[in-house]
């Protein structure tokens, strides 16, 4: 269930919010991939781009209206 403050990246309207939210996903993937050892199938950023555009990334706003930070619930899933 999302919480009203969680936002789809199918609901950026904005390009450059768009790069920024990838970008984020990006360093997010990467992570994951140096502590798990798990191979991704290619490059982080064009996956993350991909994913992104599709709409299977979530997203927050953080304190500062131009912070745009991953949910709370997804970053303690990806921390196990």
């Amino acid at each position: 269930m999302e919480t009203p403050d969680v936002h789809r990246s199918s609901d950026i309207k904005n390009k450059y919010e768009l790069i920024i939210v990838a970008a984020k996903e990006a360093r997010r993937l990467n992570e994951l991939s140096r502590q798990t050892g798990l191979d991704l199938g290619g490059k982080v950023t064009n996956i993350a781009l991909e994913e992104t555009v599709k709409g299977h990334v979530l997203f927050q706003y953080g304190p500062d209206p131009d912070m745009v930070t991953e949910p709370e619930a997804e970053q303690s899933e990806s921390s196990e």
